[in-house]
C-alpha cells in the first residue's frame, strides 16, 4: 500500500517509491529505495523535499499512535508485554551462564544448518531468529557477557565459531550506534549465515594451510554469491542481511571483492560486518597462526580506517568492544598480568582488572581486583601493553569474568 507522509514522519525501515520532487531538483540518483538510517532522513531534508511517498508492502509502516494511559486495561496486557517492559537485570555471572548455554544452542543450530546446506538440502534460516532475539535481549542487558565468550571458540568448527562470534559483536556495535532492533536482528542473521557459502566450495582446498594461488583466490570469492544462492532458495532475507551476506568482504578504497565497490556505495550494513569479520579473525586462533590478542587486533583495524575500512564507523566499533575488550590479557606498570573485567565509557584505558599472575616472577597472586580509573587506591598503575594467554601458559577461559 502507497502512503504519502511528509518528511517528518519518515523512519528508517520505510521504503520509499516517490520523492515528489523533479529529477534534477535533487541529489539522490534513485526515487526508489529503503531508508537505511537517519542520516538517510537528514539529507533528504537537506535537498528540501518536504513529503515522499512509502510503500507499506516492502517497508515499515508508520507506528500507530500510543494509546491514552487511561484506555489501556491492565488485565489485557499479557504477560509477556510486562515482562518486556519491566526489563530484567542480572549479574554478570548469571548473563555469562545464560549466554554460555545460549552459545550452545547456536552452535547446534548453525551446524545443522551448515550439514544442510553441504547436503543441498533447504537452508531454514528462520531456526536462528529466536537465538538472535535472545542474543540481543542478552546485549542489552550487558554487553560485557556474550560477545567476550563467543570469542574464545570452544568448539572445534572454526566457520561456526566465527559466525556466532561475529554476531554477537556486530549486536552490540548496533547498540553503540543506536540501530533499531529490526536493524540489528537483520545485521545478526546477515551475519551468523554469510560464509554459508563456503559448503560449496571445494573441502580440500578450504583445508589449505598458506597462501592460495590467484585461480585458487578466485574460487574462494566465489563462496559470497554461492552463499546467495544456497539462501535465497529458501525464502528472501531482510536487505540488511542481504547486504552483510554480499558486502561483508568489500573495502572501503574498493580493493575487496566480489564487486568491487568502495566508500559510500557499500552499505552501512556492508560496512560494519567488514570489520567484525577482519577483527574476529584476527583474534581467531588458526591452525597456521596464533590469536592476535583483541587490543592489538583493534588497533590494527583502526589503522586500516580509510582504506580497508569506513572510519566514521570504528570509533563506534571501538568504543563498542573497548580498547582493551573484557576477558582480555593486559600487563600493568607493577609487572603483574591481568583480566580486564569492566569497562569504562569516559575511560576506556583504565578499565577494571582482576590482578592474577606476576610476569617478573612467573607466578601466580591472589586474584585482586583494581579500577585503574580510580584516583586513589591503584597500587598496579595502568595498562603498559595487551598479552595472549597462551604465551604466558594460562587458561582465558578459566580467567574469564564471573
Amino acid at each position: 500500500m502507497r502512503r504519502r507522509i511528509p518528511i517528518a514522519q519518515l523512519l528508517p525501515g520505510m521504503y520509499v517509491v516517490d520523492l515528489h520532487r523533479g529529477w534534477l531538483s535533487h541529489t539522490f540518483w534513485r526515487s526508489r529505495f529503503l531508508v537505511r538510517d537517519d542520516e538517510t532522513i537528514r539529507r533528504l531534508a537537506e535537498e528540501d523535499i518536504t513529503e515522499v511517498s512509502i510503500d507499506t508492502e516492502k517497508g515499515r509502516d508508520i507506528p500507530p499512535p500510543p494509546p491514552p494511559l487511561t484506555a489501556v486495561n491492565p488485565d489485557y496486557i499479557s504477560r509477556a508485554e510486562r515482562l518486556r517492559a519491566k526489563p530484567k537485570t542480572l549479574s554478570l555471572g548469571e548473563e555469562r551462564r545464560r549466554a554460555g548455554l545460549l552459545l550452545s544452542e547456536a552452535g547446534h543450530c548453525l551446524e545443522d544448518l551448515v550439514t544442510s546446506a553441504r547436503l543441498g538440502q533447504t537452508v531454514e534460516v528462520g531456526r536462528l531468529e529466536p537465538l538472535i532475539e535472545r542474543m540481543i535481549d542478552s546485549v542489552l542487558r550487558n554487553p560485557d557477557a556474550l560477545p567476550p565468550l563467543a570469542r574464545l571458540k570452544t568448539g572445534s568448527d572454526y566457520a561456526v565459531g566465527h559466525a556466532i562470534s561475529t554476531a554477537a559483536l556486530i549486536v552490540a556495535y548496533a547498540r553503540q550506534l543506536g540501530l533499531a532492533r529490526s536493524e540489528t536482528e537483520s545485521l545478526a542473521l546477515g551475519t551468523l549465515v554469510k560464509d554459508i557459502g563456503y559448503t560449496a566450495l571445494d573441502a580440500g582446498l578450504m583445508a589449505k594451510v598458506g597462501r592460495f594461488s590467484r585461480d585458487e583466490r578466485s574460487h574462494v570469492e566465489r563462496h559470497v554469491e554461492e552463499g546467495l544462492n544456497v539462501l535465497m532458495a529458501h525464502r528472501p532475507l531482510p536487505e540488511a542481511a542481504l547486504a552483510v551476506v554480499l558486502e561483508h568482504h568489500e573495502r572501503f578504497d574498493g580493493s575487496g571483492y566480489p564487486y568491487r565497490i568502495a566508500g559510500q556505495e557499500i552499505s552501512q550494513a556492508g560496512r560494519m560486518a567488514a570489520v567484525v569479520d577482519r577483527f574476529d579473525a584476527m583474534i581467531s586462533q588458526r591452525s597456521y597462526r596464533q590469536a592476535m590478542a583483541p587490543a592489538l587486533a583493534l588497533g590494527q583495524v583502526f589503522s586500516a580506517g580509510g582504506r580497508e575500512f569506513d572510519p566514521g564507523l570504528l570509533s563506534s566499533f571501538v568504543r563498542a568492544v573497548g580498547i582493551y575488550p573484557v576477558g582480555s590479557l593486559v600487563r600493568l606498570e607493577s609487572g603483574h598480568l591481568a583480566v580486564v573485567e569492566e569497562l569504562h565509557p569516559e575511560h576506556l584505558v583504565s578499565p577494571v582488572v582482576r590482578v592474577i599472575y606476576h610476569a617478573g616472577r612467573r607466578q601466580y597472586v591472589a586474584p585482586v581486583l583494581a579500577d585503574l580509573a580510580a584516583p586513589v587506591g591503584n597500587h598496579y598503575g595502568q595498562i603498559v601493553r595487551a598479552e595472549n594467554f597462551a604465551d604466558w601458559g594460562l587458561s582465558a577461559i578459566r580467567w574469564q569474568p564471573v
